[in-house]
């Protein structure tokens, strides 16, 4: 059945697929570009929809020709991408990201790589190689979408042979407001799954859908047509615009683009006599028609692209431009010679297309599923390498004792084990190590210093949670509770002293909020008054801080520039030196320091470098960190030998004589603030 062709929904597309390119690239004004994938989905409940109900009124539609012209579809081109992304990897990508590689791509040929990123969405896990196929989450939601969906609407034409009734249009609405208000409320505490999970996007399929039932009332009159074409173009160029990443999403923000998608097809339902003029009318088309090539390559030619070049050329305007135009050459190859054979035939060399794209499937997955048992194939690189390399695909958890004492930001407080990590012991020292990730990594560096006959260290750690009392963070379930944690810890005096340590450098940003009522002399902006609610309440509890300035950090994951600066011997650009950032905190911190009695300021850095040349291994073959922020196990040791002068002399000067309360159990007040900092 050849359905009539829509130009305009071609068009659509080359809107939906500009807007991600221009929001994946960096481009200015697409800061909201990811509204793009929103609009696929609204192109795609409609489409679906109109063959669908229009093999049903012509009682011609079938389930497996459905299957079959989806896979034949979709399918091929999106094995070719897999295929030759590996293949590239296998020369860029270091174990730990190849083994990513290899577990997503599984995931994708199951037609579940949404689920995989959901699961693999950890806190210590960084952009990198290693999500070179995260874009196809949106394809397995669309193709999970296109599982249940024929069935549900074969049942629901035995029930409504006209689905355009009032009773059908009716329980359809309430159905895509239903799970649009569901997407908005799971946001707050469920925001992965809200973005990731196909059922929680269904909603944006059936406005797709709802758009070919509203045919009838669709404007036939030329002035009407352009008008509804000109406002749904403007609710989808606006978030374009107007978005950016940490706007609360999808829910109902992702209604505006949804809604724009809709009007611009229903602009063009009922389309006869003076069609409506659409600028740029040729090059939308072209790319429209491209679109889904375009779209499977032009992240993995970013990706791998910016992991190729040397990294003094990353983001460079000319560095964009070439990787644009590689996606445009890539995306036209993928389009012309692999998308459309298969499309126009359902045999090749008297085989059906299908059984062999299930043969491709199949060989892929043995492939993939190998690579990933493989561990990403380590041997790939010389014995030293290799030991650079061991942490990026170690698991750093257990270290610093992870879901237990250190919480990541989506596991709620009552993960926290309070008596394995904050209970005092009598006839010790019980020192508390308070902070995020930067303060835990410490820990285990900690316990070999500290004489166990003699000290005690307790731990209260959470993930990107700045160790600000009374100062709301809503992006994490714990952390508001970790705070009011600490604060009762103090003033039941449950502690002798505390370590307090933090991501200084990216906590000071919160110095562009509002002004606080609470500041006084001294404090100079945010970061400073927030940092002051909680030195403060430390000093009012007379307890002993020693405060750890920013330690080292990177602009790109230490070990693997390493491994690339010896392979290739091509310049990194500042990504081995210390970032700036991190520099202006720890003078910030000198000073904030001084006004308080019981603080004692450790700068980290000063400690490490010498004139911000600061140390990257710890010896050969063992880095600093094993990202861009955080020790490894060698770093810590090496950090705290270095930092020793200075925690002498803070223990020396502790009062061994109190014992601290031995109540565990006692339930942390709440804390309520007036701000929110930013994740």
């Amino acid at each position: 059945m050849q359905l009539q062709f829509r130009a305009d929904i071609d068009y659509l597309r080359a809107i939906a697929v500009v807007s991600v390119i221009g929001f994946h690239y960096g481009i200015p004004g697409f800061g909201g570009g990811f509204i793009g994938v929103d609009i696929f989905f609204v192109i795609s409940g409609y489409l679906i929809s109109r063959l669908i109900w229009s093999g049903l009124h012509a009682d011609s539609f079938s389930f497996w020709q459905f299957y079959d012209r989806r896979a034949r579809r979709l399918l091929p081109a999106l094995y070719v991408m897999i295929a030759i992304t590996g293949v590239a990897a296998w020369f860029l990508a270091p174990p730990a990201d190849y083994r990513t590689f290899f577990g997503s791509a599984v995931a994708t040929l199951l037609f579940s790589s949404n689920i995989f990123f959901w699961f693999n969405s950890s806190y210590f896990e960084l952009p990198t190689i290693g999500k070179v196929l995260i874009h196809t989450w949106s394809l397995s939601v669309e193709e999970q979408f296109y599982f249940f969906f024929p069935l549900a609407t074969w049942l629901w034409s035995k029930r409504f042979r006209d689905p355009t009734s009032r009773m059908s249009i009716a329980l359809l609405l309430a159905g895509t407001v239903a799970l649009c208000a569901a997407d908005e409320l799971l946001i707050k505490n469920w925001a992965e799954a809200a973005f990731y999970l196909s059922p929680l996007r269904a909603w944006e399929f059936l406005i797709g859908g709802l758009t070919l039932f509203a045919q009838r009332w669709s404007p036939s009159g030329f002035g009407a047509r352009c008008t509804c074409a000109v406002v749904g173009g403007a609710l989808m160029l606006m978030p374009i615009v107007a978005f950016t990443a940490e706007v609360r999403f999808p829910g109902l923000h992702a209604l505006v683009p949804c809604l724009g998608a809709a009007l611009f097809i229903v602009a063009f339902n009922r389309e006869s006599g003076r069609p409506v003029p659409l600028p740029a009318r040729d090059i939308g088309l072209f790319l429209g028609k491209m679109s889904y090539s375009l779209y499977l390559w032009h992240w993995p030619i970013f990706l791998l692209g910016n992991a190729a070049m040397p990294l003094a050329w990353v983001g460079s305007p000319l560095s964009v431009a070439a990787l644009l135009a590689g996606s445009l050459l890539l995306g036209y190859l993928s389009y012309r010679f692999v998308e459309t054979p298969p499309r126009k035939t359902v045999r090749w060399a008297g085989l059906r297309v299908s059984g062999l794209v299930a043969t491709a499937a199949a060989l892929l997955v043995v492939i993939c599923a190998g690579g990933f048992a493989a561990q990403g194939f380590p041997t790939r690189y010389a014995q030293a390498e290799q030991r650079m390399l061991r942490y990026t695909i170690a698991n750093m958890g257990p270290l610093y004792r992870e879901h237990t004492c250190f919480l990541e930001p989506q596991e709620s407080f009552a993960s926290y084990d309070i008596s394995a990590c904050l209970t005092p012991v009598a006839g010790r020292i019980n020192i508390l190590l308070m902070g995020d990730s930067t303060a835990a990594h410490l820990s285990p560096a900690l316990r070999k210093y500290l004489d166990p006959q003699r000290y005690n260290l307790l731990q209260l750690n959470s993930g990107a949670c700045a160790p600000f009392i009374g100062i709301k963070q809503a992006f994490s379930k714990n952390c508001d509770e970790i705070n009011a944690t600490f604060a009762s810890v103090l003033k039941e005096h449950r502690v002798s002293a505390v370590l307090l340590a933090g991501h200084w450098s990216y906590y000071a940003q919160f110095g562009k909020l509002p002004p606080s009522p609470h500041a006084r002399d001294g404090l100079s902006n945010l970061f400073d008054v927030y940092l002051d609610a909680t030195l403060s309440a430390t000093r009012d509890a007379s307890i002993p801080v020693l405060l750890l300035g920013p330690g080292m950090e990177f602009s790109a994951p230490l070990p693997p520039t390493l491994v690339r600066q010896a392979q290739t011997h091509t310049p990194v650009g500042d990504a081995l030196k210390v970032i700036p950032a991190a520099f202006e905190a720890d003078t910030r911190l000198k000073r904030l320091a001084l006004l308080y009695d019981n603080v004692r300021f450790v700068s980290v850095l000063d400690a490490l470098c010498t004139k911000r040349d600061c140390p990257l291994t710890v010896d050969s073959e063992t880095p600093m960190l094993w990202d861009v922020l955080h020790l490894t196990p060698e770093g810590s040791t090496y950090l705290i030998d270095r930092l020793r002068p200075q925690l002498d002399l803070f223990l020396q000067k502790l009062d061994r004589t109190p014992e601290p309360s031995t109540k565990p159990d006692a339930a942390p007040a709440r804390v309520e603030a007036s701000a929110s900092p930013p994740r």
